[in-house]
């Protein structure tokens, strides 16, 4: 089987989903109230001139990016349907989020979660979630490179090293 019939069939699999079931009604609620089905379709439009404009000159002005953020907590404050399908939106957008990591990690290995710079707490959470991801099978381990260096910009905390990394 190819991978483009398993991504349809993942897709077909993810369509049955209460996430996108729910993300789906949602829509379909907005469609049928005229009023704010327009306010919806008027956001759309506002959010696609951005997307255009950012995929050509990379660079989106901070004024228009602030005007559609305050547009969708304005239509989201009026019609309840629309902030309805936004947060059923999130919770898509989780799932998504997680099929990605799940698909990442297969491809590049498992992260323990001790390979974390995060609390303990939260690396107890992600161990959780990377169990779930193997499925109760072992995977192969993420591997970080020798010279793995950070982006500019992003800090550590002091007393952080990588596992199996030396200074």
């Amino acid at each position: 089987m190819s991978y483009i019939d398993k991504a349809r069939e993942l897709g077909e699999a993810l369509v049955q989903t209460p996430e996108v079931q729910a993300l789906i009604a949602a829509e379909a609620a907005i469609n049928a109230d005229a009023e704010a089905s327009e306010s919806f379709m008027n956001y759309q439009e506002k959010e696609q001139q951005i997307v255009t404009t950012q995929m050509i000159s990379k660079v989106v002005p901070e004024k228009e990016a602030l005007a559609l953020i305050d547009l969708r907590i304005r239509i989201m404050n009026k019609h309840p349907l629309i902030k309805t399908y936004f947060l059923q939106q999130q919770k898509f957008e989780r799932v998504m989020a997680m099929v990605n990591l799940t698909i990442t990690t297969t491809i590049h290995g498992m992260p323990s979660a001790d390979q974390l710079p995060l609390p303990d707490e939260i690396k107890n959470m992600a161990q959780k979630i990377f169990d779930s991801i193997g499925g109760g099978n072992s995977m192969k381990s993420l591997e970080i490179p020798k010279d793995f260096k950070l982006p500019g910009g992003m800090k550590l905390p002091a007393d952080f090293k990588f596992p199996g990394m030396s200074e």
